[in-house]
Order: C-alpha cells, then sequence, then structure tokens
C-alpha cells in the first residue's frame, strides 16, 4: 500500500466535496481512504457509503477517541499505507495530487514529512476570500503565512511552513521513534509531532505544487474561535516542549496585553493601538488591491486581522493555566503510580 489517505468526518457536504476530489485523484493502485467518523457520524457515514466502489479501500473507523489527537492515532494505527496523507473533510484536492506526492516522496527520500499550501477556493464568498488573503500575509500570518501563500519552489521547513489539512507523513519515520499524535493538545498535535520528529533529526519538505483547497470559516464568529484554539493549542504545546516557542507566537500576546493597559503608560497604548490601526489600514488596502478585490473587501480585512490576533492571544493566555493543571495533575499521578506500597 502506497498511499492512505486519513480523514477525520464531521460535516457531510464538505464530506461530500472532498470524496468527490479524492475519487478523481486517487492513484490507480495501491491507495486506501480512512474516514474517521467523529461528529454527525451517521450523516457522514451515509456520505460515505455513496462512494463505495469509487474509492479504493474506503474505510469507516467508529468509536475513536473524541480528541483530535486521539482520533488521528485510531487511523495512523489501522491504515497500511507507506505514505500517511492527512486531510481536513472541507478540502478538495486536485487530480494530480497523489502524483504530485508520489513525484516528491522519491526526489526527497530523506524527507519524513511532505505538504503543501492550503488555498481558497475561487468561488468562495468575499468574506472566505478575505480570511484567506490575510492568512496568506505577512501581518495576518507572519512565517505560517506559508501554509496560505506558499513558498516559490520546494523548501525544507519547520512546523510553521506546514498543516494537518494537507500534510503526508513517511509511516516508517513514526513507527521507528514510536510517534503519535499527542491527544491531549486541543489544537496543534501535528506540530508537536513535527518537532518531535525534528528532534531526531528527520527533515520535512513543504512542497508548493502539493496544494489543497480549503474552505474558509463561513462567519466572523467561526474564525475568531478558530484561532483562539489555535492560540490555546499553542500553549499547551509550549507547556510539554517549551522550546518550540518563538517570538512570533508571542507578538498576539504582547499586542493584547498593551491594548488591554497591561503597561500601565496610557501614552504607550495609545501609540501602539494607532501604529496597530494604521499598519492594519494599509494591509488591508494592499491586500485588497493585490487580490483585485472590490471596495467591499475593505471592511472585512481590516475586521477580520484584529480578530485574528487578538482571539489567538486570548486563547494562549487561557491555554497557559489549564495546560499547566493538566501537566501538574499527570505529573503528581505518576509520582503516585511510582510510590513504593507500604503494609500496615
Amino acid at each position: 500500500m502506497r498511499f492512505s489517505a486519513i480523514i477525520l468526518a464531521s460535516r457531510p457536504a464538505s464530506l461530500r466535496r472532498c470524496l468527490e476530489s479524492l475519487a478523481a485523484a486517487q492513484p490507480k493502485e495501491g491507495f486506501e481512504c480512512l474516514l474517521v467518523l467523529n461528529d454527525d457520524a451517521q450523516a457522514c457515514a451515509e456520505v460515505a457509503e455513496s462512494f463505495t466502489g469509487r474509492i479504493a479501500g474506503l474505510r469507516l473507523i467508529r468509536g475513536a477517541p473524541a480528541s483530535l489527537g486521539g482520533a488521528r492515532n485510531a487511523a495512523l494505527r489501522a491504515a497500511e499505507g507507506e505514505w500517511l496523507c492527512f486531510l481536513d473533510d472541507d478540502v478538495t484536492v486536485p487530480p494530480s495530487y497523489f502524483s504530485v506526492l508520489e513525484e516528491k516522496s522519491l526526489r526527497y527520500p530523506e524527507a519524513c514529512a511532505i505538504g503543501g499550501p492550503n488555498l481558497t477556493p475561487a468561488a468562495s464568498p468575499l468574506f472566505e476570500r478575505c480570511l484567506g488573503h490575510l492568512l496568506g500575509s505577512w501581518l495576518g500570518a507572519g512565517p505560517m503565512r506559508r501554509r496560505c501563500a506558499a513558498f516559490d519552489g520546494d523548501t525544507w521547513t519547520d512546523d510553521r511552513s506546514l498543516i494537518l489539512c494537507n500534510l503526508s507523513f513517511r509511516r516508517d519515520a513514526l513507527l521507528r521513534e514510536g510517534l503519535c499524535f499527542d491527544e491531549e493538545l486541543v489544537r496543534n498535535e501535528e506540530n508537536l509531532l513535527l518537532e518531535q520528529l525534528f528532534s531526531g533529526g528527520r527533515r520535512a519538505l513543504h512542497a508548493p505544487e502539493l496544494r489543497v483547497y480549503h474552505e474558509r470559516r463561513a462567519t466572523l464568529a467561526a474564525f475568531s474561535r478558530q484561532c483562539f484554539l489555535s492560540g490555546k493549542g499553542r500553549a499547551e504545546m509550549t507547556l510539554k516542549r517549551p522550546s518550540s516557542l518563538s517570538a512570533v507566537h508571542l507578538a498576539p500576546q504582547l499586542l493584547f496585553l498593551g491594548l488591554l493597559g497591561f503597561f500601565r503608560q496610557p501614552w504607550l497604548c495609545a501609540l501602539l493601538a494607532a501604529a496597530y490601526g494604521a499598519a492594519a489600514a494599509f494591509n488591508a488596502v494592499f491586500l485588497a488591491l493585490r487580490h483585485s478585490e472590490g471596495a467591499g473587501a475593505l471592511g472585512w480585512l481590516l475586521l477580520t486581522l484584529p480578530a485574528a490576533h487578538l482571539s489567538y492571544a486570548a486563547g494562549f493566555l487561557a491555554g497557559l493555566p489549564s495546560g499547566l493543571l493538566r501537566r501538574l495533575a499527570a505529573v503528581s499521578l505518576d509520582r503516585a503510580q511510582s510510590a513504593p506500597l507500604h503494609a500496615d
């Protein structure tokens, strides 16, 4: 078995579009597709059943743990492919997807993971297109923008340029290191797994040709929640692996605390707010012009930038105490289990 496509299924309508694209892209041999049923399991199962015979090796995994890491580990244990191709149920892949992955895996045999950009579908509503523009910009996402904007060519990279909606792992690299996804993290489980691989001397590749088309969140509230959980996952990951934290991960928190008056200097808070507002306005105009969007995009581009940064910061700050309590509980449990028993 060459490729195992692994999808956590929770959105029936999106899942149908995803499977339609996989049916057109699947290799003629050496392919299987594993669907882990999560939320709305019955509706997703009915969608999957309609593709029986159209997608090779289509299998359903039921009763997996509720956590994202646990659900993916259930599929990881069941998969038989040399490459484990993780996709979200709200992505579609082009017909050339697996042929590109095949070519990259042969050209770069030292790669333990290969991923690429997740692009916004051209037919998306204006709000979703604006999210894609924002996530692919320097001010919006910093070095993580490569997840949406891509590099110019194949590039060895770290976890900041890779994302699990379009990421494949070499199965034997995980098995040799005895690695799997962390089942405690609310998000960022792939980032921690990549960091563990890198610490063992492994390398990961970003291939811009290996693209998927990813549906963005449809509302500002849903997008803000996504950013909040991303920040919370980063905080929880930091407590598990402090060396993974970089300055770019702290920038939204400094902005958040500054705007709340944490620095106790009103003039400094006012200066920070003015500078950020000016940068946001410039970024909105620049992105609208660059992507040939009309004036209607300016409002969304202005609004979604602070929503992304402040939601991420709030999530990070919320994740520190919850993650710390979980770590302390785990340490206490380990000590209790390893303590010697004394007879009365």
